[in-house]
């Protein structure tokens, strides 16, 4: 029997007798079940498969767990103290794993890595500082130390360690405005030690080493905001780099791995300036293989094999994800080929894998699925449930988010995607969700928690993936260029006037939503269609377009202004026309501001602004500031919070 069909028939003999009593149809808690943090998550099994580990919440804080993989009896557990985390992790022995420390800092919506690096022991023990700037060791009797404390972030390389129980990092110097150039350490994973592998040449630089753990490319972004990429000589001891030449390769590069024979790169990139795929670089010759692009949106992610040094599959995003095996030479492509059917019409991403690649992590999702992890052992072919990252949304029938498509006033086909409310209303209640960036990011088919809250509340949501978004490609992105307040926003009024047309919503019964870009979108997009909308909730939003270039922290990024520069430009009267502040006026649509006090991605400057704004027109808003949050919402308690003033104002605001 198949993989598919062993997991099935278990599954239905799990189901035998789930409907013999009746269900009770109380209205579920919708805020509490959706903003309920996980038990256990993030799954990751031990090289040698006894043991696995796995993050949990202690006081609102990730932490570490071990357990047992037969038995998954707990061993031993780790949390932080103060406002510390943990964050990314990654087994590096049997029995020992090294995880980046996070933290919340006052820009940014989750915790970030603070960058000190932590190892511990399946049993709790040999656990302390590895790396950071607090990690300093003193030898007795000497003012020598054995562990030096870098004002500096370290960040993963390669995790497989060397014969000398050494993993390679990447030493990233803590500076004013990020324009740092990493150096590459080999560090002892049991004291921290470290021994330098030479400095990376271009700020910020992604790396990959060789099999022989030699950092072999890099690719870094300079103060132009310009892509820049090094190569260094496979035999090469030394630390010399050479520029590869811009015009061989495009704005995208991101380098995945080397081959077994140190002599090729996988790499994801757009060198035609159009869509990014994977392609196979020979480092000696310069000649790229294209491996595969799509001919709508660009490759999402590659699938490496278990040693990191081939790639079988990759993941696209076209309305739905889709994924395709490049190769059969691969017992993991099978393998992974069985668990794709074994899921049909989910997301399927491996976590992690034994060594001998006999025990698999498997986490999927989709989007009414906020996720199960699985451990799958091809030798027995048993797939067993380990945690859902959301049981008690178990007896919820959520919505089915469906891909749609629509054209633009100027022809551009525009993509997103609509969820509706399960119980349609003769007064067609809307929610208009913008995603953030507005760049290098998009919607997507998955489960996400603020679209199910709307859509169970009774509202159908619609997400439109704007020019300028990422994922589309480079002209598509690069489409939204200084059209912030412009086309971006006609974009989403076309797409709104789309669903209009198509009876998902009624013009005047529609609310715009969003955080970030989306706050500002929420506003900006209202005052160019007044009587398309009747309400806004506006989060964490930037409502004066003339002080991004003064105000927050990415001006303070060493290519920051040279990033503002490019995508939105500095025309005053541009600025000015693109800016809610200036057209307070025009608006219509009665407006929820929320926003955090600690927010340095788009400081509270912006919000007072706005709040000016609207009084001098005598418009009428509600304004919620939330002192202990920063660029969004994070902790649980504030997370709820926010989705149930949502719901008590859309409730006022629409007619359901």
């Amino acid at each position: 029997m198949n993989l598919s069909a062993l997991f099935r028939r278990s599954m239905l003999a799990a189901c035998i007798g789930l409907f013999s009593t009746p269900l009770l149809a109380a209205a579920p808690d919708l805020p509490a079940l959706l903003t309920k943090n996980p038990t256990l998550f993030d799954f990751k099994i031990s090289p040698d498969g006894n043991y696995l580990a796995a993050k949990t919440y202690s006081n609102n804080k990730t932490a570490l767990v071990f357990l047992d993989a037969k038995t998954l009896t707990m061993l031993s557990s780790l949390p932080m103290g103060g406002d510390l985390q943990v964050g990314e992790y990654q087994w590096v022995t049997d029995k020992r794993v090294i995880f980046k420390i996070t933290a919340l800092r006052p820009w940014e919506k989750e915790p970030v890595h603070t960058g000190e690096l932590y190892g511990v022991n399946v049993d709790g023990s040999k656990k302390g500082l590895l790396f950071g700037y607090r990690a300093a060791e003193q030898q007795v009797g000497s003012n020598f130390k054995k562990r030096v404390a870098r004002d500096a972030y370290g960040d993963f390389i390669d995790m497989v360690p060397d014969e000398n129980n050494r993993v390679l990092i990447k030493s990233i110097p803590a500076t004013s405005d990020g324009e740092a150039y990493p150096e590459v350490l080999a560090m002892d994973i049991y004291n921290g030690r470290t021994q330098s592998r030479g400095r990376l040449p271009t700020p910020l630089a992604d790396v990959v080493p060789g099999p022989n753990g030699r950092p072999r490319v890099a690719a870094g972004v300079n103060r132009n905001h310009q892509k820049e990429v090094f190569i260094r000589a496979a035999d090469s001891s030394s630390n010399d780099w050479e520029a590869m030449p811009s015009q061989q390769y495009g704005n995208t590069f991101n380098p995945i791995a080397m081959t077994a024979d140190n002599k090729s790169l996988y790499v994801i990139d757009n060198r035609q300036g159009g869509l990014d795929g994977v392609h196979k670089l020979n480092l000696d010759t310069g000649k790229y293989q294209e491996v595969y692009t799509d001919a709508n949106v660009d490759v999402t992610e590659t699938i490496q094999t278990t040693d990191e040094r081939g790639v079988y599959g990759i993941r696209i995003d076209d309305g739905r994800p889709a994924y395709l095996l490049l190769t059969n030479e691969h017992a993991e492509a099978k393998i992974f080929k069985e668990l794709l059917a074994t899921f049909p019409g989910e997301k399927v991403d491996i976590t992690s894998q034994t060594r001998d690649g006999h025990k698999w992590i498997v986490y999927v999702s989709s989007d009414v699925n906020p996720g199960s992890y699985y451990l799958y052992d091809n030798q027995k072919v048993s797939l067993s449930k380990l945690a859902d990252v959301s049981p008690e949304l178990a007896g919820t029938t959520l919505a089915p988010v469906e891909p749609i498509q629509f054209a633009a006033r100027d022809g551009l086909k525009i993509h997103g995607y609509l969820t509706k409310a399960p119980k349609q209303s003769a007064e067609k209640p809307m929610v208009v969700l913008v995603h953030g960036g507005p760049h290098f990011v998009r919607d997507s088919w998955e489960f996400n928690a603020e679209v199910q809250l709307l859509a169970l509340s009774g509202y159908n949501v619609l997400q439109v993936n704007y020019r300028g978004s990422g994922g589309y490609g480079q002209a598509y992105q690069r489409a939204g260029y200084r059209q912030w307040g412009g086309l971006i926003q006609q974009d989403i009024i076309d797409g709104t006037q789309w669903a209009v047309s198509q009876g998902h919503a009624k013009a005047g019964n529609i609310c715009l939503m969003g955080a970030s870009f989306g706050g500002y979108s929420a506003v900006q997009a209202a005052t160019l269609a007044p009587d398309l909308y009747k309400c806004g909730v506006a989060v964490a939003g930037v409502y004066d377009l003339s002080i991004i270039g003064k105000e927050g922290d990415v001006p303070r990024v060493y290519f920051g202004q040279a990033y503002l520069n490019e995508v939105l430009g500095q025309d005053e009267a541009q600025l000015a026309q693109f800016s809610p502040t200036h057209q307070a006026g025009k608006l219509k649509a009665h407006l929820l501001i929320i926003h955090g006090a600690r927010d340095e991605r788009a400081p509270i400057a912006h919000a007072e602004r706005l709040k000016a704004a609207l009084d001098k027109a005598g418009k009428a808003y509600q304004w919620q500031i939330f002192d202990d949050e920063t660029h969004g919402f994070y902790g649980e308690e504030n997370q709820q919070k926010y989705f149930r003033m949502v719901q008590q104002y859309l409730g006022a605001q629409l007619k359901l």
